[in-house]
């Protein structure tokens, strides 16, 4: 996958592109860095209406390449390094968006199936079924 990105790219349309790709995870930009392992603090989270212009001091226009072999840590290390901005990669957990912290050592495909894993619910019910048996 890649997403064209330049001064007047919303996140938003990142976060859509990626959600298209790996629909059991989602990206959420933040004002300060975090480090592995660590969640972001919910003040620091940057409303997805923005434009880059409005959150980056430095103009930019990058082509940024994501692979589902990518780990968490190096597709968020890679956001930083290419466009400047903190972002966490968010895994849905029973409906719920949680940070993905503790899992920054697997790569997006392996997050985006434990993902839609925990989504699925797994019903078992018992039942009776009427049979004679002959003793």
């Amino acid at each position: 996958m890649h997403i064209d990105i330049n001064d007047n790219t919303r996140l938003k349309t990142i976060q859509k592109v990626f959600s298209d790709y790996y629909p059991n995870l989602s990206l959420e930009f933040f004002l300060e860095h975090h480090d592995r392992y660590e969640e972001s603090a919910e003040k620091d989270r940057i409303h997805p209406n923005k434009k880059l212009s409005e959150v980056k001091k430095t103009h930019l226009s990058t082509l940024l390449e994501i692979q589902p072999f990518y780990k968490v840590k190096d597709l968020e290390k890679e956001f930083e390094k290419k466009i400047g901005i903190a972002v966490q990669v968010m895994k849905k957990e029973k409906e719920k968006w949680e940070q993905s912290t503790g899992l920054d050592n697997l790569c997006l495909k392996d997050l985006n199936i434990l993902g839609r894993n925990s989504s699925d619910e797994f019903i078992v019910t018992d039942y009776d079924e009427s049979f004679d048996e002959e003793y």
